[in-house]
């Protein structure tokens, strides 16, 4: 009895030293990766024993593991090349064992195969990757925790994370003519290191978009806006689209699609309003795809309002460059009836100013407009043109003495003020013309129709005036002729 205890006893030492030292000898896989892009993998590993090791891949065809390579000293080499991998073409797995021990072997490790979808209409690149598990070999024992995904972009990196239930990513906003550079790196449950997939190279070869589109003046032209933008001298693009809205940041509609090869590009707002309407105004360059790239900064036109007090003329208008931080210079010029426009007054960030005319009162249309100029800019934009009115005066003489002697010869309405609308006519006693004109600029000289100078006497007149702010002044009244 006691020689079967002892046997047991023995049986189960041996057992049990055996599986402590299989455990001290086991291989375990420290990391698998592609290294380039010709899909070259480096498989390194740990292992405390001096067995001849062989290394296994995949066999895509059967579908089974064959035979890669053979390190016969483990002690002095941990790593291995496989320089026939193609793991750019497809995911590779791999399995390390001992030729000696066949029980003693790794767990099998896939690469994982990353491929893309690049839309350069919409500069973004769909990153798609796979290991064997997920294709059609159930091949990976190794559990994913999540992925890193590597953007280089023209040497700068980046890095975003997918959680290990995800295996793709949209990167969006891609920058033109530019190097990439992506790879996916894996985090494992069974080990600290990380492994990487095969890189995927992009050049986004398309038309350079402009670095910068700049408004340079919106200025009123009539019942239009003329409009200067300045765009980037790296532009390839050839297609722009001036856009325009009500309110800074409300919602903008297309005016035209501009073709334009040039730095200046000079667009019209056709029937624009601007002596009442403020307007924004930004342009938008096109790709070949047809979608947007480089917005411009947002300018607006200015709007200016004139309204006459007595003696003081009240000028106020609404801030051009809304919503910047740039400071505008204004100026001011006023125009006084029919002579050349003056400037008066010049001022950094003012949206009003009073004139006072007291000594201009002789006249009676005063006109002004507003040349804005941001700071460091010599482009200016202008504004429409906006006129205010003394009261209107109509003098009319009680005689006149069409001798010819030169003195007093013409009978004339002077007017304080420029006509827009003008009707005069002459009646003598009997109710009869003896003359009429549209003309206010034409007198009457004192003769009749047939050509007789009139007879001395009363002459009855009646004169209508629609003034430039759209009043209407009718006269009537008595004319004396007098030879002397």
């Amino acid at each position: 009895m006691r020689k079967y205890l002892f046997l047991i006893a023995t049986l189960f030492l041996l057992f049990c030293a055996q599986n402590i030292l299989k455990a001290q000898s086991t291989l375990n896989l420290k990391n698998v990766s592609v290294i380039n892009e010709q899909g070259h993998v480096r498989i390194s590993w740990e292992y405390p024993g001096t067995d001849t090791l062989k290394i296994s891949r995949d066999n895509l065809v059967t579908g089974t593991a064959t035979s890669l390579a053979i390190i016969p000293d483990p002690t002095i080499t941990s790593s291995y090349i496989d320089l026939t991998a193609d793991a750019h073409l497809q995911p590779r797995s791999y399995r390390i064992q001992s030729i000696k021990t066949s029980e003693d072997f790794s767990k099998d490790v896939s690469t994982f195969y990353l491929t893309q979808e690049y839309d350069s209409c919409l500069r973004q690149i769909k990153l798609s990757w796979e290991d064997l598990e997920t294709s059609q070999y159930n091949a990976s024992d190794w559990t994913p925790t999540q992925f890193l995904i590597n953007i280089e972009e023209d040497g700068n990196l980046r890095t975003e994370t997918v959680n290990a239930d995800n295996q793709e990513i949209l990167i969006t906003d891609l920058q033109e003519n530019t190097n990439y550079k992506f790879t996916v790196e894996t985090s494992w449950q069974e080990t600290s290191e990380t492994s990487l997939s095969n890189p995927i190279n992009l050049f986004t070869e398309m038309p350079q978009s402009p670095e910068y589109i700049r408004a340079i003046s919106a200025s009123a032209n009539g019942d239009h806006t003329d409009l200067k933008f300045l765009v980037a001298s790296d532009s390839e693009l050839d297609t722009y689209k001036l856009l325009t809205s009500t309110a800074r940041d409300g919602t903008y509609d297309t005016l035209q699609t501009i073709s334009s090869a040039t730095s200046y590009i000079n667009a019209m707002h056709e029937n624009s309003n601007p002596d009442a309407e403020v307007r924004f105004y930004k342009m938008v360059s096109i790709n070949q795809c047809g979608y947007e790239t480089t917005n411009s900064d947002i300018i607006n036109n200015i709007v200016l309002q004139a309204e006459n007090n007595d003696y003081d003329n009240s000028l106020t208008w609404n801030t051009f460059l809304e919503g910047s931080l740039e400071s505008v210079n204004y100026e001011i010029y006023r125009i006084v009836q029919d002579q050349q426009p003056e400037l008066i007054r010049s001022f950094a960030n003012h949206n009003d100013f009073t004139d006072n005319i007291e000594s201009l009162q002789s006249y009676s249309q005063f006109c002004y407009f507003i040349r804005a100029t941001a700071e460091g800019s010599s482009e200016y934009s202008q504004s429409n043109t906006a006129c205010a009115y003394l009261n209107p005066t109509v003098y009319i003489p009680e005689a006149f003495t069409p001798n010819g002697d030169g003195t007093n010869d013409l009978f004339q309405p002077v007017f304080t003020f420029i006509p827009t609308d003008y009707e005069m006519r002459i009646y003598n006693r009997w109710g009869n013309v003896v003359f009429e004109t549209s003309n206010y600029t034409e007198p009457w000289d004192g003769k009749e129709p047939n050509g007789n100078s009139a007879r001395t006497g009363s002459y009855i007149y009646i004169i209508k005036i629609e003034t430039p702010n759209n009043q209407i002044i009718e006269k009537r009244g008595n004319i004396t002729v007098v030879y002397p």
